[in-house]
């Protein structure tokens, strides 16, 4: 497909069609079609030709959206109500849009039971995780108890936080929605609340209105609001206003939107923090979805509530300041006696800064800590249910000291993206009833992986008198297809002796009934019809089934045909072999889950179309006088298109020649890509990707290829990735 501006090699034009000629009578209306078909996806195959002539003449490019020292995209906040009334969405702002809403989740949000709000506020914010492509921070926070949290706030100093689209996609991806802050502090803050609260209903809705479309086109869930400053007479009394157009404006434009007030002003316009919510602060409560209290109450402020609230109880967010500063209760290891009271008043509950671990323990102990802090919540966290499919899952917590593709290692380094974080499963230790010999653990695993940059760790013991013990490792609630198809990939470490299974639970919708069959292995109570031509992606997605895989791995699949059925939970099972009498330990790695709708792989992938390169920045790869031909650093932004809906994310490869090839010369010879990193929308910055110099008189190539990474989780041929190639020479002299 032709790309706007982009100079097309004659030699690459697709022939013209011909006809086919009358001496050939015997060939069949279908096999002209086949042909035809074959002939439409040359023409699609056909990548784009840029030309460019190498300048060394800088690019600037806008500073709000690129990193100064790498040019890499980065996430970006607003410090003042110019800069926010300005603001309308430009190509660089698609780098910061989520792939879409939070994914279905059960109970829903609108449900009224108490939820958890998780408000991540570390260190002035956007640190590692502002790279929206992803950095090689070696051992930056990553959080993973998403199965906990209902809401995720992303919290800084900034006037408009606007949450860095990683933490959007792995919240959305566990059905979590996610809120920026919109904050006013100390002189300048009052100043500012003057100036769009004091005057007409004009002033106000500008403002809100500007906060609705960022989180529409950026696609998070909403606002927290924060005045942090006193407010004049006239300014308080817009406030609520404010907050009922904000809100909604904002349920008009995003499906399941939220507004959140924080306890700070109080209708007189001073800044006198309530720690409750009651009369004082009541209108703002009244005009949003909802009000975040301060930290510093007791069980006295939880009663009052309880009258307060009325039917909104799980309106009200009880601030728990995890680092236990001023005269809280609990906060640190001791916050869950801070859940149990606001538990015990049937309240919802707000986290700050849980990131506490983190920041102010030892960072070799993080995960030991992280889950030890979690797991002594858990009974006060009630769990939300992933209700859609497909479920594939790598367990990758979007960080990892190498990048692994399906058991093959890829790049050796560290790397951190917390927007290809996968579906992560609940952890903790679960013992057996009665003497507790019998137990399993889940926990992080980064020493190894089966497709990214971690696994699942599951170590156990099966005591003598037990056959077997199992683990949950995630809540669902999903109204089943007739068939599905599951696979399930891991490595078995030492001589254990027991089997691994794959356990479902069911709940009836009408009349529950299963078959479950495996798919590609022998067996001896069920054989399944092959399919004599599968469709592609069905014939790719159980290409691994019964195989002995790169590592190690092994991977098993299974047809499950079901009627009126509704999946509840998923299990892993360990049970001991027969003749086994000893207490059996096991140490088991989990590299994949996936379960996917038999009926989603009849249907034909989408190509990557239209992949064109744009905003080229040339620079000298080594300083002047080390060579004849030192080499080049190219930046450049890639653009396609392809409905997202369709894949977890997008790969980005490259292969580059040798730039000494004569001057128009075709493409090289096969050469294996180079990865280069994730896209999660349509576009890519390329960034000092070393290529050859071109020679007097020669043309460089270097090529870019769009893999597109199916959510059901199969490979896609390298033959259907989109391309687009540049062909760069130095100027004539």
């Amino acid at each position: 497909m032709e790309a706007p501006g982009a100079q097309r090699d004659p030699r690459r034009e697709p022939r013209p069609r011909r006809e086919p000629r009358s001496r050939e009578p015997a060939i069949s209306e279908e096999l002209r079609k086949g042909r035809r078909r074959k002939r439409r996806i040359q023409e699609e195959q056909e990548e784009a030709i840029f030309h460019e002539v190498v300048s060394l003449t800088p690019d600037p490019l806008p500073v709000r959206y690129y990193d100064k020292d790498t040019t890499t995209p980065v996430s970006f906040y607003l410090s003042s109500l110019e800069e926010l009334l300005a603001w309308t969405p430009q190509v660089e702002d698609g780098f910061n849009v989520a792939t879409g809403p939070a994914q279905c989740r059960q109970p829903p949000l609108s449900s009224q039971r108490p939820r958890t709000l998780l408000c991540h506020d570390m260190m002035g914010g956007y640190l590692d995780d502002r790279f929206v492509q992803g950095s090689a921070a070696p051992s930056a926070y990553v959080f993973y108890h998403w199965q906990y949290i209902d809401i995720f706030v992303y919290f800084s100093h900034h006037m408009v936080t606007v949450p860095p689209v990683g933490w959007t996609n792995a919240a959305h991806r566990h059905g979590v929605c996610v809120l920026g802050t919109f904050i006013t502090e100390w002189k300048p803050g009052g100043q500012q609340c003057e100036a769009f609260l004091a005057g007409d209903d004009h002033a106000y809705q500008a403002v809100a209105d500007q906060l609705v479309l960022m989180a529409q086109f950026l696609h998070f869930d909403g606002w927290l609001v924060n005045i942090e400053n006193t407010l004049s007479p006239a300014a308080v009394g817009n406030m609520p206003r404010f907050l009922r157009y904000l809100t909604t404006q904002l349920h008009r434009q995003v499906p399941g939107g939220l507004v959140l007030w924080y306890d700070s002003v109080v209708t007189t316009g001073q800044l006198k923090w309530q720690d409750e919510l009651n009369e004082r602060n009541r209108v703002f409560f009244d005009s949003c979805d909802g009000i975040f209290t301060n930290y510093n109450w007791g069980e006295e402020h939880l009663e009052r509530m309880r009258g307060q609230a009325g039917e909104r109880l799980a309106d009200v967010y009880v601030g728990v300041d995890v680092f236990a500063r001023g005269n809280v209760v609990g906060g640190r290891f001791d916050t869950n006696k801070s859940l149990e009271l606001i538990r015990k008043h049937g309240l919802s509950v707000a986290l700050f800064a849980p990131g506490w671990v983190y920041e102010c323990l030892e960072k070799a102990d993080f995960f030991q800590n992280q889950d030890r802090f979690w797991s002594l919540l858990a009974r006060y966290l009630p769990t939300h249910s992933i209700c859609s499919l497909p479920f594939v899952t790598s367990f990758c917590l979007g960080m990892g000291t190498r990048r692994v593709r399906y058991g093959q290692e890829e790049a050796v380094g560290p790397w951190y993206h917390p927007g290809a974080q996968k579906l992560q499963p609940l952890f903790g230790e679960h013992r057996l009833e009665g003497d507790g010999r019998g137990w399993v653990k889940t926990q992080v695993c980064l020493a190894d992986a089966w497709n990214g940059g971690s696994s699942l760790l599951i170590r156990g013991a099966i005591p003598p008198e037990v056959g077997h013990v199992a683990v949950r490792l995630f809540s669902l609630q999903v109204p089943m297809p007739p068939k599905i198809f599951l696979s399930l990939v891991y490595k078995l470490e030492g001589t254990a002796k027991v089997s691994v299974a794959l356990e479902l639970t069911t709940g009836d919708v009408g009349s529950c009934d299963v078959g479950i069959s495996m798919l590609n292995e022998t067996s001896s109570r069920h054989s399944p019809r092959p399919l004599r031509v599968p469709p592609a992606k069905l014939a790719r997605w159980t290409t691994r089934c019964g195989q002995q895989l790169p590592g190690g791995w092994v991977q098993r699949c299974y047809e499950l045909s079901l009627r009126g059925c509704l999946l509840r939970d998923l299990f892993m099972s360990f049970a001991r072999l027969p003749g086994s009498q000893d207490e059996e330990s096991f140490v088991c790695r989990l590299g994949e889950i996936q379960v996917v709708d038999a009926y989603s792989l009849l249907s034909p992938l989408p190509r990557v179309q239209g992949v064109s390169v744009s905003r080229t920045c040339w620079q000298r790869a080594a300083p002047e006088g080390t060579g004849p031909r030192p080499g080049l650093r190219l930046s450049c932004t890639l653009h396609w298109s392809y409905p997202l809906t369709h894949v977890q994310c997008f790969r980005i490869h490259c292969c580059r020649g040798t730039g000494g090839g004569p001057s128009g010369g075709g493409p090289p010879g096969p050469e294996k890509p180079t990865f280069l990193g994730l896209a999660f929308v349509n576009q890519y910055r390329v960034v000092d990707l070393v290529v050859a110099e071109a020679g007097p008189g020669q043309e460089g190539r270097v090529e870019f290829l769009v893999e597109p990474d199916p959510r059901e989780g199969f490979l896609v041929p390298q033959a259907e990735w989109g391309r687009a190639a540049v062909l760069y020479s130095l100027p004539s002299t």
